[in-house]
């Protein structure tokens, strides 16, 4: 398969040749009145946060692979080549069979879901940073989960958020251990101190979940948690550009003082990408409004968002004036980067991708995984 389309950061027009599901040859070919036509292409998108999308909640008991091939497909509509299932704080002895319940999913339809992140259940229970997360699931980091999940999950757990100053040694201890096995480690939901944060570093820390939420809203003015991760060796800290949960004049200053550090998650959930009405995320009951905002019904917080992907990126270009090309990197190759994966524009990479317009409004025309049009679909 051959194809001709703009390079999204250039603008340059490209002959791309892909075979058995990567880019066999990239080339510039010369401008000409024509190229003004071609599409952009640019990597798929990675969301490293998704705890439903599409009306479907990936935190509920008994989810059908039908119910589970929509959200996936859903995510395709959406630009989105490569996610990891999010599971939310839930009780200690439900993680084994809903994981494993999820990975025989995942492996009877191998499709854009790569792998599970749980955000929890070692979190900090105070009133700011716990967000929606229930305190009677929260625990200090147990070594034995960490096994349980792994093998539970074939392997397939990624990532893990944690709060390492809810126990310190613990806490270094189980993030060496989670990344031996092959997962990566978060810190998140947390009020954790610079010293904490660099330790938790050394130990193999490499990212920020969804940095300036689940924060308490009284800080010191120095020694507070957005000024810790700036000031820190934190690889990676993400953001959820959806206006609702930073906004915008914070959303600004955290991009403009991450820099090429930051990261965009969407951190949906199962009213993203259907109507208002209420939804649910695990346990909880969730009222999306006509405004696509997100809200848990008993306490009135933020649970979760309704962040398409594919929007993220040009509601983070539109909120800082930084080029869009920018934020769809820090949408596609930078997660990607956290997990490992050769993932972007390259020769030998796998070829998932998305071909877009920009005018007169961004849209998504084409989605390619593995070098397989997946939207718009023939089935």
């Amino acid at each position: 398969m051959k194809i001709e389309a703009r390079d999204y950061r250039s603008g340059l027009p490209l002959s791309i040749s892909i075979e058995k599901g990567v880019y066999k040859k990239i080339d510039r070919i010369p401008n000409s009145p024509d190229s003004f036509w071609l599409p952009w292409i640019a990597p798929g998108l990675v969301d490293l946060q998704i705890n439903g999308f599409g009306g479907v909640d990936l935190n509920s008991e008994g989810l059908s692979s039908e119910r589970f091939e929509i959200l996936c497909r859903k995510l395709f509509e959406n630009g989105c080549t490569h996610f990891l299932a999010t599971i939310i704080t839930r009780p200690r002895n439900s993680y084994q069979k809903h994981l494993q319940e999820l990975h025989q999913l995942v492996r009877a339809l191998p499709l854009n879901c790569i792998g599970f992140h749980l955000e929890g259940p070692f979190l900090s229970s105070t009133e700011g940073c716990r967000g929606v997360h229930r305190i009677e699931w929260m625990m200090k980091p147990d070594l034995s989960w960490l096994d349980e999940v792994m093998k539970a999950s074939g392997g397939k757990v990624k990532l893990i958020t944690i709060a390492p100053e809810i126990d310190r040694e613990l806490s270094l201890q189980f993030i060496k251990n989670a990344v031996a096995l092959g997962s990566e480690v978060a810190i998140g939901h947390s009020e954790a101190s610079w010293e904490i944060i660099e330790s938790a570093i050394i130990a193999g820390a490499k990212l920020w979940t969804h940095l300036g939420n689940a924060l308490s809203p009284v800080v010191p003015k120095f020694q507070n948690v957005l000024l810790n991760v700036i000031a820190s060796d934190l690889p990676y800290a993400s953001l959820i550009p959806d206006g609702k949960h930073v906004p915008m004049v914070a959303f600004r200053a955290l991009a403009k003082a991450l820099g090429s550090r930051v990261i965009l998650v969407s951190d949906a959930m199962a009213g993203a990408a259907a109507s208002p009405g209420i939804y649910h995320l695990g346990h909880i009951e969730v009222v999306v409004d006509p405004q696509g905002k997100a809200i848990e019904k008993q306490s009135g917080r933020l649970g979760g968002s309704t962040l398409r992907p594919f929007d993220g990126v040009f509601l983070a270009h539109k909120m800082t004036g930084i080029p869009w090309w920018e934020w769809w990197d820090a949408y596609s190759v930078r997660p990607a980067e956290i997990l490992g994966i050769p993932h972007g524009l390259t020769e030998g990479n796998e070829a998932s991708f998305c071909l877009l317009d920009l005018s007169p409004r961004p849209i998504l025309r084409e989605l390619y995984h593995k070098g397989k049009k997946v939207y718009p679909s023939s089935q």
